[in-house]
């Protein structure tokens, strides 16, 4: 058990260096960002960085996913030909994607932006980075399955540090706004992309065109999509409805834009949970065991939530000083009212990865769907009752909800497949000590 453990905070700590400066730097960049856009233009760039990632998810067709599970299968599968399959699946599936998305990109702009001016060259432009990022996590997670935490800590600081350097250009120095928040994120993730495709053909990672284990690599991986996507787009979907509810005084652009902020501020746990998310699979799925398996996924929950429990706490009781500080506008003010909320969503994300990974190392990936379902219908259905009155503070609530509907039907999957074994006592006194510290 200690092992392990050391395992996921090595590789998680070296996750987080790059994950922390990309989040420091954002934190120390709003008062920039909030000079130069207002909260209706900061709402529309949030729209398509989540939109991006949607899109992503939807047209990858679970490579990634089969990608990092199907490398340590080394007794039934080359890891050469699992990394050949995925580069070269994810290729055609990706540029196909673009086209698709493009033909469809004016109803897109209504859906997303209710055709504000300028919000079609907004969509073109996440057209094109929707199909860079989706790269961009694959050549990163070259690393992540050979442990390589230092590679990957110095590719991600170096997109972090181009792809800021051109948003304040963009945003401060050409005084494009929403447009240089979307297109400095798109050409910085660009640069880098390039620069780890000749990295990695150098190094020999990527072969010659084919796609040798396509079958069994989609047979585990297209039953993900799905449930991801109706996963992630529980952090889509409020920001629609923000968008899409004009009859509130509460909702619109601006409301999405005070979203976003919230997001921001709530970096603080996002970054620990993002350097769970890298490092977590690995090593899950690395586990040869799953008598094993079952105790330590968790332990690994308990000592999971111990720590982020704690962050969310710290940030719940710093919100509204921390808002004040890093926007350069009182209409940036209200954001800190949903930061709890936000920071709660994220930290219940990250436990939804760990019983995922018990229902996935069962090979049960079909039954991701119908949880991520339940709970994307739970967010929407939860939103459109709370956002008109309460705004962004009853999407956060909405947030809440849904992904304790999510952990609870897969809690029940876990048990099922896996046996999972839960410290339910811990997890209760964890869960009520943030509670009382948060709130008293």
């Amino acid at each position: 058990m200690i092992a392990y453990l050391k395992r996921l905070a090595k590789t998680g700590t070296a996750y987080t260096a790059s994950s922390v400066l990309a989040k420091l730097i954002a934190l120390f960049t709003l008062p920039i960002y909030t000079k130069y856009v207002d909260p209706a233009g900061y709402g529309q760039a949030e729209i398509i960085a989540t939109t991006v990632i949607v899109l992503s998810i939807l047209f990858r067709l679970g490579a990634i996913e089969a990608f990092l599970r199907f490398y340590f299968l080394t007794d039934d599968y080359d890891p050469r030909e699992v990394t050949r399959t995925a580069f070269w699946g994810l290729l055609a599936s990706t540029s196909v994607g673009v086209v698709i998305v493009y033909a469809f990109s004016g109803a897109l702009t209504t859906l997303l932006l209710r055709d504000i001016p300028g919000s079609a060259e907004l969509v073109r432009i996440g057209i094109v980075w929707f199909w860079f990022a989706t790269f961009y996590e694959l050549l990163l997670a070259f690393f992540r399955v050979e442990e390589r935490a230092g590679a990957y800590a110095g590719a991600s600081m170096l997109n972090v540090l181009i792809t800021v350097g051109l948003t304040l250009w963009l945003v401060a120095g050409r005084g494009l706004g929403a447009e240089g928040l979307v297109l400095g994120n798109a050409i910085g993730t660009a640069i880098v992309v390039l620069g780890l495709f000749a990295l990695h053909i150098r190094a020999r990672r990527i072969a010659a065109p084919g796609l040798p284990l396509v079958r069994p690599m989609l047979r585990f991986g297209l039953p993900t999509v799905p449930g991801e996507m109706s996963l992630y787009a529980l952090n889509w979907v409020d920001r629609i409805l923000l968008m899409n509810i004009p009859a509130s005084p509460k909702a619109g652009a601006a409301a999405a834009g005070l979203y976003g902020i919230a997001f921001k501020l709530a970096q603080g746990v996002t970054i620990f949970v993002r350097a769970f998310q890298l490092a977590w699979p690995p090593l899950a799925y690395s586990i040869k065991s799953d008598a094993e398996a079952k105790v330590v996924y968790g332990r690994v929950l308990t000592y999971y939530l111990l720590i982020t429990g704690g962050v969310v706490t710290g940030l719940t009781l710093l919100a509204g000083p921390l808002v004040r500080l890093l926007t350069s506008k009182p209409d940036f003010y209200a954001a800190h009212e949903a930061v709890p909320y936000v920071a709660t969503g994220v930290v219940f994300y990250g436990a939804y990865l760990v019983l995922v990974s018990a229902v996935a190392r069962m090979g049960k990936t079909g039954s991701l769907f119908p949880v991520a379902a339940a709970g994307l219908v739970a967010n929407i259905a939860f939103g459109l009752l709370l956002i008109p009155d309460h705004g962004i503070v009853g999407a956060g609530v909405a947030l809440v909800g849904a992904y304790l509907v999510l952990l609870g039907l897969m809690y029940i999957r876990a048990r099922q497949t896996l046996g999972l074994i839960l410290e339910w006592r811990r997890l209760a006194q964890i869960v009520l000590i943030a509670v009382l510290a948060a709130w008293s």
